[in-house]
């Protein structure tokens, strides 16, 4: 009980100091006018979102993800894209940036759920078809009460189907799509899209196996013909001030532990091991 008390009074009480250590940043484009006290009515704002619509995901993360936008010069260009957007809780607060920045946000999103696994899939054997299903006439309510519908285009079906007409360039993609297969379909489609230092953003950072993919020299070689980029916050999410160790098995014995910020890559990183010595001469 006492550990829940101080885990729920330090998420709430952190909330400006969170706001600002992330958003203090001297490369966001003097453009977009983002003094203090615009950075903190931006922040609480996500904040409330994420508390108003039923979201797995922290206002941190939406407001690491709306750094990155903001930090990105006007005459680059790019959309941003969600793929998996539930209830619309971060699509809100994602929309809310767009307006500052005037990008569209682009939201992918079969609206019926999760689909049916794929046997060889081995995060499907904890989702069932239809898991996290928020209707489209739910998510469009939700945005334009809390965000901006403005600034948004809906992309309703599976991603094996509207991904390969996906021809626009990406500043950032967030991935909240929970299965391997979503996974590799959604990076395969956006990975030649991604402006020169575009971002992906995904949800699922907990799992190394899940994260493994952007470290795979097979996968990058195989796909794109390049080694791999590594991913920030693999297996433990962006260091916001979040207390998480890890591993996720084991965080059910330590009520305290909170890890749910996000991880993400960039088109220019890179995450592949090059130094073997003993190779030289051979």
């Amino acid at each position: 009980m006492f550990s829940r008390f101080f885990k729920k009074a330090y998420f709430v009480l952190s909330v400006p100091i969170a706001i600002l250590f992330i958003l203090n940043s001297k490369q966001i484009h003097k453009d977009y006018k983002l003094n203090v006290i615009k950075k903190l009515y931006l922040g609480f704002r996500m904040f409330l979102n994420t508390l108003r619509i039923q979201t797995f995901t922290s206002y941190k993360a939406h407001l690491a993800m709306g750094l990155k936008i903001l930090e990105a010069p006007p005459d680059v260009p790019g959309d941003i894209i969600e793929f998996g957007t539930w209830k619309g809780g971060c699509a809100a607060n994602l929309s809310l940036v767009c307006k500052i920045v005037g990008r569209k946000l682009v939201i992918y999103d079969s609206f019926e759920g999760l689909p049916e696994g794929d046997p060889d899939d081995r995060e499907a054997k904890y989702y069932e078809k239809g898991d996290f299903c928020g209707t489209l006439e739910e998510v469009k309510r939700n945005i334009s009460k809390h965000g901006n519908i403005e600034s948004c285009e809906f992309i309703k079906g599976w991603f094996k189907d509207t991904l390969p007409h996906l021809d626009s360039p990406i500043l950032l993609a967030f991935l909240d799509v929970d299965l391997e297969e979503s996974l590799d379909t959604c990076v395969k489609h956006i990975w030649p899209h991604l402006v020169d230092e575009g971002y992906i953003f995904i949800d699922e950072f907990h799992g190394p196996d899940y994260c493994a993919l952007f470290y795979s020299e097979k996968y990058w070689k195989k796909n794109f013909d390049q080694t791999p980029p590594g991913l920030i916050g693999a297996g433990t999410g962006l260091p916001l001030g979040d207390f998480y160790i890890g591993p996720w098995s084991e965080r059910h014995t330590h009520p305290t532990w909170h890890a749910n910020a996000g991880a993400f890559t960039r088109k220019d990183m890179s995450g592949y091991w090059a130094y073997y010595p003993d190779e030289k001469n051979e």
